[in-house]
This record gives structure tokens, C-alpha cells and sequence, in this order.
């Protein structure tokens, strides 16, 4: 549908016609198609059991976790995915997250690949997926649902309750902010924090590579902070940025592969320690 909606775009150009408006109707279909596929994935993933999670150690409140977007896993090569969880196991980090595009082209064999990593290095039962738009790539939903579970979903881990959104589209959408609303009003966690793949912002840089929507991201970093929620955790773009906005930090965590970008073009990751009272975040580069 997409490829088809380009070729329409491109034929208008060739033809003469204003690009521009072109271009705007290709942003208001193209706004459609994306927000017709959150919706469903959105409402399919109700008929979808959560997770199943095993994560131990977190009762104290005291523990670490590890976290990195844009691992592209695709073909044979797993040495970034590995080197990640050796880590993270070698540290004695509780659970390990990841920020979307796990694989690099939706495929099932990739998604496999990627899970059989995950269950040797013991982080079976102990990592929270979050979907990304190559993850959706080729049909990639129908894999995911079936190897991963929800696009959404919430769990408490110790004294921290995490969010997980479905921004594989670019955008949240007005059910799944609803959904967050409700969740993060009725949490009663010290750390409330967010997990996607497109962020609201990626602070300090000037780019698209974030929610398309600037008034739907406006309106969800005011529900973070009317909520008083601890951090939002995302990826998308290749680099590593955070900021601290109204006492909400926003981290774009996108270290785990693809084209490098500004500022950090090494691959990386990022451990948080969490306390009683604060979460502080490290940047490790590999």
C-alpha cells in the first residue's frame, strides 16, 4: 500500500502537477494508513496474554537493568545482540529491554534467531520487547504477535511500573494514549517510565526520526509530567541523547546497530540503576 501510494506521489510529479500538494496528500493518506495499522495492532493485542516474566532480585528496590534500541538483527551476524547480553548477564542486571527494531526486515527466522539468544544467555522470562517499525516490515505483526505477544502492555517490576507503547507507525494514536492515561493516573510506583520506539523528541537534534505528530507528542509529554513519571526510554534514531524536561527524562537509546548518528556513532547500550528515590542512566559503548 505504501510502495503504491509513493508511485501515485511521483507520477503526480512527473506530470507537473504542484509536488506540493502532492506531498500533502501523500502525508494525509499516508497518516491513515499508519494510524488504521496502530489501531489494530492496538485492539488485536487485547485478545493477546502478556508475557511471561520471571524477574528476580527487584524486591529491595536496588537493582540495575540494561537497555538499547536498533539492534536490526537480520541473517546470521548476532555479535552486537550477544555482546549486550553477556554483558548485562556478566553484571548481574535483572531484566534487559528493547527498544524496537529488533530485527531488520519483520521476518520470522530473524525474530527465532533473536529469541534463541535472549533464552541462552538466560534473559528468558527476564526482557520486555517493545515493537518498532522494521519489526513491522513484510507482514512482520503477524511473527511478532505470534513469537513476542502485545504491542502494548504494562508490569510492574519492583518499584518501578513500565509502559510499553506501540509508536511502530510514528504515532501513539488516541486509544493508546487514552490507555496510557488511565495507567499511569492509577500507578502508584516511585518510577513510572515509558518505553517506544519513536520518541516525543530527540533533544538537541533536528530531525524527523521522531513521533510525527507534534501535537500528540506535546500532549504525551504533558501526561508524563502531569503523572510525574521518572523517564520515557526510546530509540528510532542511532544515537544516544537525554534530557531532563519538567522533571521527566527523555533518553533516545538507539545504539544497537544500523547507520551511526549524531553524537554517538559507536554502538552502545545503557544500564540504569535504580534506587529507593532515583534512576540514573550509563552510557557503555562496545
Amino acid at each position: 500500500m505504501k510502495h503504491f501510494i509513493l508511485l501515485f506521489i511521483l507520477n503526480l510529479r512527473k506530470k507537473g502537477r504542484a509536488f506540493f500538494w502532492g506531498s500533502g496528500v501523500l502525508a494525509l493518506i499516508w497518516g491513515c494508513v499508519a494510524k488504521s495499522g496502530s489501531e489494530f495492532r492496538f485492539q488485536d493485542s487485547a485478545s493477546l496474554s502478556l508475557p511471561s516474566f520471571s524477574i528476580e532480585g527487584v524486591s529491595s528496590g536496588s537493582f540495575s537493568f540494561s537497555f538499547v534500541g536498533d539492534i536490526h538483527l537480520g541473517g546470521s551476524d548476532t555479535q552486537r545482540l550477544r555482546t549486550v547480553l553477556e554483558a548485562a548477564k556478566n553484571h548481574g542486571d535483572a531484566f534487559v529491554i528493547f527498544l524496537g527494531d529488533l530485527v531488520d526486515k519483520g521476518d520470522r527466522e530473524s525474530l527465532i534467531a533473536f529469541r534463541s539468544q535472549i533464552s541462552e544467555f538466560g534473559f528468558e522470562n527476564k526482557s520486555l520487547y517493545v515493537l518498532g517499525n522494521h519489526d513491522v516490515f513484510d507482514n512482520g505483526w503477524v511473527h511478532w504477535r505470534e513469537l513476542m505477544g502485545p504491542s502494548h502492555f504494562d508490569i510492574v517490576i519492583g518499584n518501578c511500573h513500565f509502559f510499553v507503547l506501540d509508536s511502530a507507525d510514528g504515532i501513539v494514536g488516541e486509544e493508546q494514549s487514552q490507555w496510557l492515561e488511565a495507567k499511569l493516573k492509577n500507578s502508584n510506583s516511585v518510577h513510572k517510565v515509558v518505553l517506544s520506539h519513536y520518541m516525543p523528541l530527540v533533544p538537541g537534534q533536528r530531525t524527523y526520526l521522531r513521533l510525527a505528530d507534534e501535537l500528540e507528542a506535546v500532549s504525551l509529554m504533558k501526561l508524563l509530567t502531569r503523572y510525574e513519571a521518572t523517564a520515557w526510554l526510546g530509540g528510532h534514531y542511532h544515537s544516544f541523547v537525554q534530557e531532563k524536561i519538567e522533571n521527566v527524562t527523555y533518553l533516545v537509546a538507539g545504539g544497537g546497530g544500523g547507520r551511526r548518528m549524531e553524537p554517538i556513532k559507536d554502538n552502545f547500550f545503557v544500564r540504569a540503576q535504580v534506587t529507593a528515590d532515583k534512576i540514573s542512566f550509563e552510557l557503555i559503548k562496545f
